[in-house]
Order: C-alpha cells, then structure tokens, then sequence
C-alpha cells in the first residue's frame, strides 16, 4: 500500500529510541523527510546513523520538548530548514512507576509531570498549528500510554496527563479539522522497548527476582501472549499519518495486544 507520504516533512520528538526511533525509521521508508530529536545527544547520532541510508532528507536536533524554549527552537529550526511541518508525532517519557500514595505526592510532583509530557505535547502542537493550517494539510499523532484511560495506581501521575493529553487531542481535532488537520492518538500497551527492558531489570533485582520469570508473567497477562514491538506501533502511526487515513481524526486507538479492559 503506497501511503501518499514521499515527500512528506516530518517532525518526531522523543526519536532517539525505542517507540520514537522505529517511528522514525517507517517513516523514512515512506519517503517523508524527518527532524528528530531526543534529550540524549549520543543515542540521537545513533538513530541518526541508523537512519541516514534512506533517501529522504533527515535532520537531527538534540532539544528537550518539556522545556518552551527548546520547543521554539526545534520548530524554527525545522521551518527554517524545510519551509513546512507536514507531520508532527509527539511522543515523550511519562512519570516513572511509583508506589508513593497520592497524599504523598507533592504539588511539585505533579507540576513536574504536567510541565512535562502535558505541556509538551501542548507546546508543540500549537507551534505547528498555523503552519498545517495555512497549508491545509497537517497529521497530528499523539503517543499515549494506556494509563490515559486504564487507571492504575502505580502510574498515577502519568495517567492523569495522560487522560488530559486524550481530552486535548479530541478538542485540538474538532477544532482543526475544517483545515484538514487531523489529530489522534495513539496508545502503545506494554511495548518491548530498551526503556521497558530497563525497568524489568531494575524491578528484578529490587524483588530479586528471575527476569525471565517476570517477563513470562507479563505475556501471559496479555491476551495476544506476548509484548508488543515499536515497529507494530509506528505501522499504525504512519497510517495515521498518511493520506490513507484521510477520513480519521480525534480517535484514541490502542495498541497492546487487547490488554486494555475499555470498550473504547
């Protein structure tokens, strides 16, 4: 299936592992020119080795999307270098897992969080607004944990940004919609990503516990069987992002092997 996407400029945050990279490296294969960017300066030239073979045209930007000014820069810089965004996948860390009860949280804590991830995925969303909109044409793709809509009190924090970033991606959509901008989200279940290796690690040891062990207990609360790969969520998020997905806009569509509980 041709997507429509040679040609295409995108922008993917977050782009130096795991989710954002294999984002990335389907879009490329697309044809879409790409900005990536991601806060660790050293895994970014990585991805960005990994991603220089393909035709397209990439340009690589070390910027932390939870600061306003390194936001500003990333935008511009990509406005100044391909005169258009044409694409933008937001996707960024959430809270850490806690178990500190909620009355122990702090209200720097949760200012932390929503500065974050929250006033991120805001941030840049309305920077390349009037770009996509003057241009008719614009995909928005939100990377979403499940938490948004599957509470669990180990992800509390995130889990609230998260439902709020699901409510911002719906009204942003209705809004934008009438300049053929279209906005969704997407959200990964339990992703098999060097992050999520990293916290079975740490978690293994702290309950000194056989990682294997761990890791068969995961799958066999999923009802697929196993955990899910990036590649299988940026394969829904470059459809999204094509004109293949021309009549969708303001879905939560998740992507965790029917773990979710929810009916929608």
């Amino acid at each position: 299936m041709d997507l429509g996407l040679t040609g295409k400029v995108a922008l993917v945050t977050g782009a130096s592992a795991g989710i954002g990279y294999a984002i990335s490296e389907k879009l490329a294969a697309e044809g879409c020119h790409l900005i990536i960017c991601g806060r660790n300066a050293d895994r970014l030239e990585k991805a960005y080795q990994s991603l220089v073979h393909f035709p397209a045209k990439i340009l690589s930007l070390s910027a932390d999307v939870h600061i306003a000014n390194d936001c500003e820069k990333l935008v511009q810089s990509a406005l100044n270098q391909f005169g258009k965004i044409d694409i933008l996948i937001n996707n960024s860390d959430g809270a850490n897992f806690s178990s500190i009860a909620v009355e122990n949280l702090s209200d720097e804590d949760w200012i932390t969080v929503f500065e974050g991830k929250l006033m991120g995925y805001i941030r840049m969303t309305n920077l390349v607004l009037p770009n996509m909109k003057n241009q008719h044409w614009g995909r928005i793709v939100n990377i979403i944990g499940t938490s948004g809509k599957e509470p669990s009190p180990r992800l509390i924090k995130s889990g609230v940004a998260n439902a709020a970033l699901i409510n911002f991606t719906k009204s942003v959509a209705t809004q934008v919609a009438k300049w053929n901008v279209l906005v969704n989200c997407v959200n990964p279940g339990i992703i098999d990503t060097p992050r999520h290796r990293e916290y079975l690690e740490v978690f293994a040891q702290k309950e000194d516990r056989n990682i294997d062990v761990i890791i068969e207990g995961i799958d066999n609360t999923i009802p697929i069987g196993r955990r899910g790969l990036s590649g299988e969520v940026a394969n829904l998020v470059a459809f999204l992002s094509s004109e293949c997905a021309s009549y969708i806009t303001g879905v939560n569509i998740p992507v965790d092997g029917g773990l979710s509980t929810g009916a929608f």
